[in-house]
């Protein structure tokens, strides 16, 4: 399950020689409707007070447009990290990595984890996403909760076929 998005340089650059990517996918793009639904707030709030105050009241009209500007890119700066935020499982490990500015990379073996579910929340069912929780052998838990991930009942059954190695 590969992300056609998703470029092939994007996922060969964190693999090792041998090993082989089973799943590519960026976080379900619902992690954007808070900070979209914000902005688009804060500029319907901007829109009412400039109707609402007259035009002498310069004041109020200068201080609305910079709120409005810092939600917008306060939204864009959120649909940049989204789209720099990827989950990956090859055949040998489970990965997420974010970050724009700074690259963070967090990585499990796959034969560490020792328990994998998945949650799904009302709105996720009614959206298409969840939430995966991985636990493992490894004392710091760096990577345990992998939200807001598409399709979390079908990554999850190819997760468990690679963890128990089902064709082998």
């Amino acid at each position: 399950m590969l992300d056609p998005s998703i470029r092939p340089k994007t996922v060969q650059r964190y693999l090792l020689p041998a090993e082989k990517c089973v799943i590519a996918v960026r976080r379900h793009w619902s992690v954007l409707i808070r900070p979209a639904g914000a902005a688009a707030g804060a500029a319907a709030l901007a829109i009412a007070m400039a109707m609402y105050f007259p035009e002498e009241n310069a004041v109020v009209h200068l201080a609305l447009w910079p709120v409005v500007v810092a939600s917008v890119l306060w939204c864009l700066w959120h649909y940049l990290v989204w789209r720099h935020d990827y989950f990956f499982v090859t055949d040998r490990r489970v990965m997420v990595t974010t970050g724009v500015l700074t690259r963070r990379v967090l990585m499990v073996p796959l034969d560490k984890v020792t328990e994998l579910k998945f949650q799904r929340s009302l709105s996720g069912r009614i959206l298409g996403h969840g939430t995966l929780v991985l636990e493992s052998g490894v004392t710091e838990d760096a990577l345990k909760d992998v939200e807001y991930v598409p399709w979390p009942d079908t990554i999850y059954v190819r997760m468990c076929d690679l963890m128990f190695d089902t064709k082998g």
